[in-house]
C-alpha cells in the first residue's frame, strides 16, 4: 500500500512522455531529456542496437518502467564529457638584446577536469531482455598544454656571452570525473518466458575517467654563438671566445588522477514478490474471517435455539408447577410435594444455566481464536513491508 501511494504521487508529480512510452528504434540515438531526472514510464522499448543517450550534466536519474522491452546490443550511456585540453604556451620570439638572456617561454594551460558520470537508478519490469549495456564511465581530463619555447640569446661583444631563455613548463592535466552508480532492480513479467537470474544480460561499465597528460615542457632558446673578438694587443690578434649556453628546457606539467569507480547492483525486485505475498496473505485474512464470521453466526444460532428450547422447557415446567400447585392448593397437598418440585425446578434452571455458560464460552474463545490469527497475519505483513523497506533503501555494492 505505501509503495502504491508513492507511485501514485510520482505520477501526479513527475512530467511524462507522450502517451506514457519512449520508443528507440533499430540503430537510432535517443537523447534524454535533462530536466527530468524522476520518471515513470508504462512502457520502455529499445530495439537492436539502439542507444539512449543521458546528457552528462545531469547528476542521476531515477526511472522505473511497468513494461520494459530490450533487444539485442542496446545502450544506455550516461557517460561523464571529457575536459577540455589546456592550450600551448606562447613560444618566446625573436632574440633577445644585446647581452641580455633570453625570455623565458609561456607555460601550457591546465586541462580541466572531466565531468561525473551520470548515477543511474532503473526499477524495470521486463517483458523481452535481449542484451543491455550500460555505460556511466566519469569524463576523462583534459591534456596539459606544452610549455612555450625559450627565445634566443641576445648578441655580445664587449659583454659575456648570454643563455638562451628556458622554455615554459607544461601544464598539468586534468582529473579524470567519478563514475556514476549504477542500480537495476529488475522484476520478471510472465510473458518474458525468463526464469532466474538475468544479471548476465546487463553489461554496466562505471570505471572513473583518466587522468589528462601532462603538458611537455618548452624547449630552451639557442645561446649566442661563438666566435672570435680581436684583442687589444699590438698585434691585433685574434681570439676564440665561446658562446652562451642553449636555455633549460620547462617543467613536464604533471598527469591528472584517475576518477573513482562507480558502485554497481544488480538486483531481483523483491517488492513485486512482496506485494503478491501481501495480497495472497490479505486473500487468506479475509476468507478466515469470512469463515469465522460464518461460523460465528452459526454458532450463534444454535445458542440461541438452545436458549429458546432452554426457555420453552422453563415455561412448560412453570406451566406444569403452577397447575400442580394450584391442583395441591384446591386440595390442601402436604408441604412435601411442594419442597420436592421446587427443588427439580431449581435442578432445571441450573441445567440450563450452565449450557447457556457453555455456549457463551465457546463462542469467546472464537472470537479470540480469530483475534490470535489475525493478530499473527498482520505480524507477518510487517515483516515483509520491513524487509522492502530495507532492500530498496540498501545503498548499491
Amino acid at each position: 500500500m505505501r509503495r502504491m501511494l508513492a507511485l501514485t504521487l510520482l505520477l501526479i508529480s513527475a512530467p511524462l512522455f507522450a502517451a506514457n512510452t519512449l520508443h528507440v528504434k533499430k540503430g537510432e540515438t535517443v537523447t534524454w531529456d535533462a530536466s527530468q531526472s524522476v520518471q515513470i514510464l508504462e512502457k520502455l522499448i529499445l530495439e537492436d542496437n539502439s542507444t539512449l543517450l543521458i546528457p552528462s550534466e545531469m547528476d542521476q536519474l531515477q526511472l522505473e518502467v511497468a513494461n520494459t522491452q530490450i533487444g539485442n546490443n542496446a545502450k544506455i550511456l550516461a557517460v561523464g564529457s571529457k575536459g577540455a585540453d589546456g592550450g600551448d604556451g606562447a613560444d618566446s620570439e625573436g632574440q633577445a638584446e644585446q647581452c641580455k638572456q633570453g625570455a623565458r617561454g609561456a607555460g601550457g594551460g591546465h586541462g580541466q577536469p572531466g565531468s561525473d558520470g551520470v548515477s543511474l537508478s532503473l526499477t524495470l519490469a521486463v517483458a523481452s531482455l535481449g542484451s543491455l549495456i550500460i555505460d556511466s564511465q566519469g569524463g576523462a581530463g583534459g591534456n596539459g598544454g606544452a610549455g612555450g619555447k625559450g627565445q634566443a640569446a641576445g648578441g655580445y661583444d664587449k659583454c659575456p656571452a648570454p643563455a638562451g631563455g628556458e622554455g615554459g613548463p607544461g601544464g598539468d592535466g586534468g582529473d579524470g570525473g567519478n563514475a556514476g552508480h549504477v542500480k537495476i532492480l529488475y522484476s520478471l513479467l510472465p510473458e518474458s518466458g525468463l526464469t532466474g537470474s538475468i544479471r548476465d544480460k546487463f553489461q554496466v561499465h562505471a570505471a572513473g575517467g583518466k587522468g589528462g597528460a601532462g603538458g611537455k615542457s618548452g624547449t630552451g632558446g639557442a645561446g649566442s654563438d661563438g666566435k672570435y673578438i680581436n684583442m687589444r694587443t699590438l698585434t691585433g690578434n685574434k681570439k676564440w671566445v665561446a658562446g652562451g649556453q642553449e636555455g633549460e628546457p620547462g617543467i613536464a606539467g604533471k598527469t591528472g588522477s584517475d576518477g573513482a569507480k562507480g558502485q554497481v547492483m544488480i538486483e531481483a525486485d523483491l517488492r513485486g514478490k512482496v506485494d503478491e505475498i501481501i495480497k495472497s496473505q490479505s486473500a487468506q485474512v479475509a476468507a478466515l474471517k469470512d469463515q469465522l464470521v460464518e461460523k460465528l453466526a452459526q454458532e450463534k444460532q444454535a445458542v440461541e435455539a438452545s436458549a429458546q428450547q432452554a426457555i420453552q422447557a422453563l415455561e412448560s415446567q412453570i406451566a406444569q408447577m403452577t397447575a400442580s400447585m394450584t391442583t395441591m392448593a384446591q386440595g390442601a397437598a402436604d408441604q412435601t410435594t411442594v419442597d420436592q418440585s421446587m427443588a427439580e425446578l431449581r435442578s432445571l434452571l441450573d441445567q440450563q444455566n450452565q449450557q447457556v455458560q457453555k455456549l457463551s464460552d465457546q463462542l469467546a474463545n472464537a472470537l479470540k481464536g480469530l483475534q490470535s490469527r489475525m493478530d499473527s497475519v498482520e505480524k507477518q505483513v510487517k515483516g515483509l513491508s520491513d524487509k522492502v523497506d530495507q532492500q530498496s533503501s540498501a545503498p548499491a555494492q
